[in-house]
C-alpha cells in the first residue's frame, strides 16, 4: 500500500547526517542549485498505487567495486585525489565560450557518451542488475580510450548513475536486478580528449504502467522543448521558467535542488542551469556548452530527501516515481545543437 511504502522510504532517511553530507559535497562536487523555495505545486494529482517495494534497499543489495581503469587512460583532474575533488574553476571559465578546438573535443567526448548511453539502455533488461550495466558500459568506455567519469568523482563508487523508480538521481549501481515494470534513468558521462560528455535517458523495463510511461514521455518532451528555446541572445533563466511551467502544467513536480550546468574541460562548470524560475539572466552566446536535465516527479510534489545512507542516493519524499532526460547542448549562431544525440 502507498502508506506502507512511504513509511519504509522514510525509515531509511537520516535527516541530520544526510544534510551534513550534502552540505559538505555541495562545495565542490555537485550540480546542486542554490537553496531556494520549492516551485509552486503542480495541480493536485494522486500518486499511482503500485505494489513494488522501494528500489533503494541497501540491506538486500550490495555495491561491488568499480572496473579498474588502466593508467594508460587519460585521467580527469579528480581521478587520483583522495576525496575525488576536481580542480578549482577559474573566474574566466564562468559562462565560457569554447574555441573551435575545444568544440571539436566536446563533439568527440559527447559522441562517445551518447554511444555509451545507447549501450546502457540496450543492456537494461528484466533480471539484469544495474551493476552489470555499469560494468559493461565502463569496459566499453575504457576500450575507446576514455575514462568512466563516475569513478571516484567526489568519491562516487561506480562509473555511471542508475536511478530506478522513486530514486530521483545519483543512484549507485548495485546487485538489484531490474524488474518488470521498473523505470530507470541511466546517467552516462565520459572524459575523452580533454573534455567531458554528459547525457542520460530513461529505460522502461518490460510491462510499465501507463502513469509511469506518461511521466517518462513528458520528461523527455520537456527536455527537447527546452532545447528548442536555446539560441544566441536568449537569457539563461528562460530555460528554467520554461521547464517549470511545462512540468507543472502537466501535473508533475520539477526538482529545484539539482540542475544542469556548463561543461567543458571540467564536468560541473559555472553557471548552473536551473530548471525552475530563477534570476540568472546571462545572455547565451555561440560557443557556450551546457547540460539541460530536468527531473520530474509524480503527484505534483517535487520534494526530495537524501543523500541516503550510501551518501549519494536522492529519492522523492512522497515515494512517487521520477524521470530524467539529459543532453549536452552547444549554442550556435542558429540555436542549440545537441552534442549527445545518439548515433
Amino acid at each position: 500500500a502507498p502508506v506502507a511504502r512511504l513509511r519504509s522510504l522514510s525509515a531509511m532517511w537520516r535527516p541530520a547526517a544526510a544534510a551534513g553530507r550534502l552540505a559538505a559535497r555541495r562545495s565542490f562536487c555537485t550540480h546542486a542549485a542554490p537553496v531556494r523555495s520549492a516551485p509552486a505545486a503542480a495541480p493536485a494529482a494522486s500518486i499511482p498505487r503500485r505494489t513494488k517495494k522501494p528500489a533503494f534497499n541497501p540491506k538486500e543489495f550490495t555495491v561491488p567495486p568499480p572496473v579498474k581503469v588502466p593508467r594508460s587512460v587519460p585521467r580527469p583532474s579528480y581521478a587520483d585525489d583522495p576525496q575525488g575533488r576536481p580542480r578549482p574553476l577559474t573566474q574566466e571559465e564562468y559562462g565560457q565560450r569554447k574555441t573551435t578546438r575545444q568544440i571539436e573535443s566536446m563533439r568527440r567526448a559527447n559522441g562517445l557518451a551518447a554511444e555509451a548511453l545507447v549501450l546502457a539502455c540496450e543492456l537494461a533488461k528484466e533480471g539484469v542488475s544495474t551493476d552489470e550495466v555499469d560494468r559493461k558500459v565502463a569496459e566499453f568506455v575504457i576500450s575507446r580510450g576514455a575514462y568512466p567519469v563516475g569513478i571516484n568523482y567526489c568519491g562516487f563508487p561506480r562509473g555511471l548513475c542508475a536511478s530506478p523508480n522513486e530514486v530521483a538521481l545519483h543512484g549507485v549501481p548495485n546487485t538489484r536486478p531490474l524488474e518488470n515494470g521498473d523505470i530507470c534513468n541511466f546517467d552516462v558521462t565520459v572524459y575523452h580528449d580533454g573534455a567531458f560528455g554528459d547525457c542520460s535517458a530513461m529505460v522502461c523495463v518490460g510491462d510499465v504502467d501507463e502513469d509511469a510511461r506518461r511521466l517518462v514521455d513528458t520528461t523527455r518532451q520537456c527536455l527537447y522543448a527546452a532545447i528548442d528555446t536555446v539560441g544566441p541572445g536568449v537569457k539563461l533563466n528562460s530555460i528554467g521558467k520554461f521547464c517549470e511551467e511545462f512540468a507543472t502544467s502537466r501535473g508533475f513536480g520539477i526538482v529545484a535542488e539539482f540542475c544542469g550546468h556548463f561543461i567543458g574541460a571540467e564536468l560541473h562548470m559555472r553557471p548552473n542551469v536551473l530548471h525552475v524560475t530563477n534570476g540568472n539572466a546571462l545572455l547565451l552566446k555561440p560557443g557556450m556548452t551546457f547540460t539541460i536535465e530536468p527531473i520530474l516527479i509524480e503527484g505534483g510534489n517535487a520534494e526530495i530527501i537524501g543523500p541516503l545512507e550510501d551518501n549519494w542516493t536522492i529519492i522523492s519524499k512522497s515515494g512517487g516515481w521520477s524521470a530524467q532526460w539529459e543532453h549536452t547542448v552547444l549554442v550556435t549562431e542558429h540555436g542549440g545543437e545537441i552534442l549527445t544525440r545518439p548515433p
